[in-house]
């Protein structure tokens, strides 16, 4: 009590212009209490609330566009690729068939294959005809269960001969130099007693039938 009135004498000692600072000081600290104590506390707590705010709608803007996401997937249809996929091969497979069509009308046809290597070698007397086989046919593509996929045929023919050297030279260029269009499969030359030599030799042409060409 004593020293509270030791301080009120000396402030009715003050001017007054110090006493209007010291009572505004007095407000400045009374006014910085009340905010730490009340406002404060109040002020931080909407931080907190903002910035929850805040982060539920990232959430929910995440989630809305996790379920557009998943309604986009839940409407494609989950057989388009194998589709797509299944479409481009009908599509090669059919190119590959035009191709190998327009190839064959290109070749002689099986029927007429060993009729032709037979009349190639009429005009030789120094070769000596052993034999002339036509091979069973054979699918392009073996082993396939689709009727597409055999519809073609491989016809080969076995030549087997014996002559010199020379003789069997000018018949395989005769052979070469022929307008028509087939394929060679195998070749083998084998001098069995000098000049007599054996030419083994297989060719084949295309066709849409399995068929034994015909001579």
């Amino acid at each position: 009590m004593q020293a509270w009135q030791m301080l009120s004498d000396k402030f009715v000692k003050l001017s007054e212009r110090e006493k209007w600072l010291i009572t505004l000081c007095g407000f400045v600290v009374i006014i910085m209490a009340v905010f730490t104590l009340m406002i404060e506390p109040v002020f931080q707590a909407n931080q907190k609330m903002t910035k929850n705010i805040t982060a539920t709608k990232l959430a929910s803007q995440q989630l809305e566009a996790d379920v557009l996401l998943m309604t986009a997937k839940l409407k494609k249809d989950p057989d388009q690729e194998i589709n797509l996929k299944y479409r481009s091969l009908v599509t090669e497979s059919q190119q590959l068939s035009e191709q190998l069509s327009e190839m064959i009308e290109s070749l002689i046809s099986p029927s007429e294959m060993a009729a032709l290597l037979e009349s190639v070698l009429e005009g030789s007397k120094e070769l000596r005809l052993v034999s002339l086989e036509s091979q069973r046919a054979e699918p392009v593509v073996p082993n396939q269960s689709s009727p597409d996929a055999s519809a073609y045929y491989v016809h080969p023919v076995r030549l087997e001969l014996l002559g010199n050297y020379f003789a069997i030279v000018k018949y395989l260029e005769s052979l070469e130099s022929l307008p028509v269009k087939y394929y060679w499969r195998s070749f083998q030359y084998n001098v069995e007693e000098y000049p007599t030599a054996r030419l083994v030799l297989e060719v084949y042409t295309l066709g849409t039938r399995e068929e034994f060409i015909g001579g």
